[in-house]
């Protein structure tokens, strides 16, 4: 049974035996792993390095302020205000540090379940598959992601066109002025990002080069209405603070850790609850309909 899991997950389980050996020794692949047919399950996020005001809005659009260590999902949106800034974590090992004045959404974070405990400080790849979809919708990041897998996915979107990330040390800014302009810039200092505009063809971005966009933005309704688009090499200072915000970031997480996620423990968790909950409005509701039933004895036309 163990050698089928081995050849169904491929590099997936052995991957993950590999990198989430804290003491980098080689370790079998562990026995409570995640079954063939398990789904992906929301991933985990913390917020750390929290700096200045930076607030979370859920989807239920409630609006909190973030501390460290605060936990994130998928569906909320962080917003720093002036000199202000944070770090997220990824269960996958990919960290982003959103600059000031930035909002950020997190519209999908999904991750094949693991079965031991992952120190992100340790990791060189993803411990299992993830989907990932963040949406920049003003200001500045700096992302370090994590070595995906073949069938992952980690996307920035932008008002201006997406970035698809494959593992790699990267800078995006986009910053309307609310006089018609925006600026776009896109820059890696390792690995390479493929940046797809709202027109035209990809454009593949290699390590120590940048995109850079000029943006007309309609000032009535904000959206864009030309792009142009142009690669250039990535400027001394700015390849000087990618690697100094990444090496921040990198010293921040050293103590972050994520628990396993065996099997939708958790989904199985909410169904188990659901079903109780239904099933006590079904009692319920029979007890009510009982109770509003006409009595009846025996010769009254009624069943005794």
């Amino acid at each position: 049974m163990k050698a089928r899991l081995l050849s169904v997950f491929v590099l997936g389980v052995i991957a993950m035996s590999l990198t989430l050996s804290i003491r980098g020794q080689n370790t079998p692949a562990p026995q409570n792993a995640a079954p063939q047919n398990a789904a992906p399950a929301v991933g985990q996020i913390k917020a750390v390095r929290v700096v200045g005001d930076v607030k979370v809005m859920h989807a239920d659009k409630t609006t909190v302020a973030i501390k460290d260590n605060d936990s994130l999902t998928q569906g909320d949106s962080i917003i720093t205000a002036k000199e202000s800034s944070v770090v997220l974590v990824f269960s996958n090992g990919s960290t982003v540090n959103l600059a000031q004045d930035s909002q950020l959404a997190i519209d999908q974070f999904l991750q094949d379940p693991f079965a031991q405990e992952v120190k992100v400080a340790e990791l060189t790849a993803e411990p299992t598959t993830s989907h990932t979809k963040l949406n920049l919708t003003y200001g500045e990041l700096v992302g370090n992601v994590k070595k995906l897998k073949g069938d992952s996915s980690f996307l920035v979107q932008t008002p201006v066109g997406a970035a698809g990330i494959r593992g790699t040390t990267f800078m995006l800014t986009y910053r309307p002025s609310g006089t018609g302009q925006a600026f776009f810039s896109l820059s890696t200092s390792t690995g390479e990002i493929i940046f797809q505009g709202t027109t035209g063809a990809p454009v593949p971005v290699p390590a120590d080069k940048a995109v850079t966009v000029q943006v007309t933005v309609d000032s009535t309704t904000g959206a864009v209405t030309a792009v142009q688009v142009q690669a250039t090499d990535i400027t001394p200072a700015a390849k000087a603070a990618i690697e100094t915000q990444v090496t921040q970031a990198l010293a921040t997480v050293a103590t972050t850790t994520f628990t396993s996620t065996p099997a939708n423990n958790n989904n199985s968790d909410q169904n188990n609850q659901q079903n109780q909950n239904q099933n006590q409005n079904q009692n319920q509701n029979q007890n009510q309909q009982q109770q509003n039933l006409p009595r009846t004895t025996p010769g009254d036309g009624g069943t005794g």
